[in-house]
């Protein structure tokens, strides 16, 4: 028994280091024969146009890879320091990631298609043996998410209408100005950057698609990707994508943006905040909907319009959604609407302030003692 329990588990032991070998020789063989696609030029290659860094040049930008700030199933994305002084984000690919790859390569594609100042930029590529990574703009802002869940600067409503209206026109530019159209697939508040002064662009086109917007093809058949909470449920069921699902995410972000909460909370009851939402409206209460990290900071009628404008994105049909040129008119209303009923409240406010001065004045006068004339001696 011992003899064989010595022989056995060597052996065990070498099958195992063998297996771990061929592994990684397969990994690192997968990430070599992207790399020589993309040198090479092969189907599917994107036409860059952005400048191309070696892998020599990243280390040197990123200080050694020090600063990580953000990870993904494609890799991790660190800070990084242009010679210009520029700072610029680095999303390095994983050879230990098959869905990486992917994505990397149809985010370049569909970025170097793509130019909208409500869109991240890209600023230049690497593609080594041994290395993919895309070099973009750095969003000194952060993510929404991030913003939302900030309790000692929460974000005032007409800062929330305004990210709103620039996030969905550089959505509308996706859906209209591309031809032809790209699906994002991936709407949600983590893929909407911040400038440092909280101007919104949209990112991350690792999960994008070509869309065929022609009389006869309304939508496309793929399997379902994206974030739970966001998806377009009648995409869920049917696989069939369609502008539209951009739409139904876009309006899941718009009741975040109202109500501070996420998309899906574990233990609430309506099940996600859509369902939640709704089953708030039906008893007329908007005002419990509202984030009360806003206090009373926000116009109610300019509240009401865009709550009902996330209501009609996120209709369970998908031909009941408006377009998101329809959605960027009606946040321009709204945010026009916020910003008359903050100058009216200004200038009343303006006007009780002067109101009160004359009164403190005529008070003051009259509770003074008359004025003695000089005394004749």
């Amino acid at each position: 028994m011992i003899i064989a329990i010595a022989v056995v588990v060597p052996l065990l032991i070498i099958i195992v280091a063998i297996l771990t070998a061929w592994w990684f020789k397969k990994k690192k063989n997968n990430g070599e024969n992207i790399g020589r696609t993309w040198q090479i030029g092969g189907e599917g290659f994107p036409k860059l146009e952005s400048r191309q860094f070696s892998y020599n040049d990243l280390k040197k930008i990123t200080n050694q890879f020090k600063t990580s700030i953000g990870t993904g199933g494609f890799g991790s994305v660190y800070l990084g320091l242009l010679e210009d002084g520029v700072q610029v984000a680095v999303k390095m690919h994983s050879n230990m990631s098959a869905q990486g790859a992917k994505e990397l390569l149809a985010e370049a594609a569909s970025l170097t298609r793509v130019h909208h100042k409500n869109l991240v930029s890209l600023m230049g590529y690497c593609i080594d043996e041994n290395c993919m990574a895309l070099v973009y703009e750095y969003m000194q802002g952060g993510n929404l998410h991030d913003k939302l869940t900030d309790n000692d600067r929460p974000l005032a409503w007409k800062q929330r209408l305004r990210i709103a209206y620039e996030s969905a026109q550089g959505l509308e530019y996706l859906h209209k100005a591309c031809n032809p159209p790209l699906i994002h697939r991936d709407v949600k508040t983590t893929n909407i950057l911040l400038t440092k002064n909280l101007e919104a662009k949209l990112a991350d086109f690792g999960l994008s698609r070509v869309f065929n917007n022609d009389a006869v093809v309304t939508h496309v058949s793929t399997r379902v990707v994206g974030t739970p909470g966001y998806v377009d449920p009648e995409y869920y069921l049917s696989n069939q994508l369609s502008t539209k699902s951009d739409v139904f995410s876009f309006g899941v972000v718009l009741l975040e943006l109202i109500t501070g909460r996420r998309p899906v909370v574990a233990g609430l009851d309506e099940g996600n905040l859509v369902q939640w939402v709704h089953q708030r409206l039906s008893e007329g209460d908007i005002k419990s909907i509202v984030d009360p990290k806003m206090q009373d900071g926000f116009d109610i009628n300019s509240v009401w319009k865009v709550t009902n404008l996330a209501c009609k994105c996120t209709e369970f049909t998908s031909s009941e959604r408006p377009t998101m040129t329809a959605v960027v008119a009606e946040l321009k209303e709204s945010l026009d609407l916020e910003s008359s009923a903050a100058e009216m409240h200004t200038g009343a406010t303006s006007l009780i302030t002067d109101v009160s001065h004359d009164s403190l004045e005529i008070s003051f006068q009259s509770g003074m003692p008359a004025a003695s004339g000089p005394s004749v001696r």
